[in-house]
């Protein structure tokens, strides 16, 4: 099984599991990476830290691109992570999809009023605002989605 996280175009961590329990421990086949300078060298002190299986890494607390996609990994392999399917649409006046929102807020939008202007959601009628200030919190680690 396959799992990848990635900021479209810049960064991303691809990690490649034995069987369908992506979550067993020292199931990690291969791992991939590319990225920034910052990205890289965060993968690099983790790995030298805490060793290759990527599911025992401490879960990352900042709010930087790369430690956002970090974050993500890690949950995904822990089987923790519940983020809303990037093919919903949240934004239905303009047709704004999740994984276009959840790009915005790994590239640095933090606010509602950022991802608008960054993505035209919630631009119209506002009715999707409080779903993207959502995402932005569970994206930031402050809250679980609900």
């Amino acid at each position: 099984m396959k799992i990848k996280v990635e900021l479209d175009g810049r960064d991303f961590i691809e990690v490649e599991t034995e069987g369908q329990d992506s979550s067993a421990p020292g199931r990690t086949l291969k791992v991939s990476h590319v990225g920034c300078t910052e990205f890289m060298d965060m993968m690099k002190k983790m790995r030298r830290s805490f060793g290759a299986d990527i599911s025992k890494w401490p879960v990352p607390e900042g709010q930087d691109h790369s430690s956002l996609l970090l974050r993500e990994m890690v949950l995904r392999l822990r089987g923790e992570w519940q983020a809303v399917s990037p093919e919903t649409e949240i934004c239905h006046c303009r047709g704004i999809s999740a994984h276009t929102i959840d790009q915005a807020i790994i590239a640095g939008a933090r606010t509602p009023e950022v991802v608008t202007r960054q993505t035209s959601a919630s631009a119209q009628c506002g009715t999707c605002r409080p779903e993207v200030h959502k995402m932005i919190q569970y994206r930031l680690n402050q809250q679980k989605a609900s």
